[in-house]
């Protein structure tokens, strides 16, 4: 089955990983990256995972632990507490990742690619993890820190070429335009006379 590529906002949310060893340290990783609020119950919780700035709770997993969460991550080493942990969050409506154990999860963990806010993820439906992380690799090479520069950038001309366009697809040849002299001339941005002159000259051929 294949997964739906959904894009959702975690940051700052309270994300509940039940664990404390070395997936469940994997996992963490992964949601702090994404700006969670993490808490980890276990009871006993690996020192890096301490040193991550989670909500720590060292004694075994509770069914009040879900409450207010709106991810949950089951990683203890027993695959009978992940399954109940699993089915306790779906029952509340809570998205839950099962390691290992994907007939039981409602998400799975994508390997991916971040650079700032510009982000590449792979899914193989948990088929091959091996296919994931190649697709990973070779996509560093085109997902650069450069790159998540030059979106930053995007971004924030959003409301320039807003103000000075009539229509969306006016706007699409213009990002389009830019992106292509930015990367043409190995830049991350543009001075604001060079963005007004390919909206000029953009908006003239559009008019034309």
């Amino acid at each position: 089955m294949a997964y739906f590529p959904m894009y959702v906002d975690i940051e700052n949310q309270r994300c509940l990983v039940a664990g404390g060893g070395e997936i469940a340290l994997r996992k963490v990783r992964v949601l702090k990256d994404f700006g969670a609020s993490v808490t980890v119950v276990a009871p006993q919780i690996l020192p890096e995972i301490r040193d991550m700035q989670v909500h720590s709770i060292e004694r075994e997993f509770s069914e009040e632990d879900l409450e207010n969460c709106m991810v949950v991550v089951a990683a203890t080493d027993d695959k009978e507490e992940n399954h109940r942990i699993a089915e306790l969050a779906k029952k509340k409506h809570i998205c839950v990742n099962a390691v290992d154990a994907k007939e039981d999860c409602t998400f799975l963990f994508p390997a991916y690619v971040k650079k700032q806010n510009l982000v590449g993820a792979f899914s193989s439906g948990g088929n091959s993890p091996v296919i994931t992380q190649y697709l990973k690799q070779n996509m560093q090479e085109v997902l650069t820190d450069e790159l998540g520069i030059v979106n930053e950038y995007m971004g924030s001309i959003r409301d320039t070429v807003k103000q000075r366009t009539a229509t969306e697809k006016l706007r699409k040849k213009i990002y389009k335009a830019v992106l292509e002299t930015l990367l043409e001339e190995g830049k991350q941005t543009l001075s604001e006379e060079r963005l007004a002159a390919i909206i000029e000259k953009e908006t003239k051929e559009s008019d034309g």
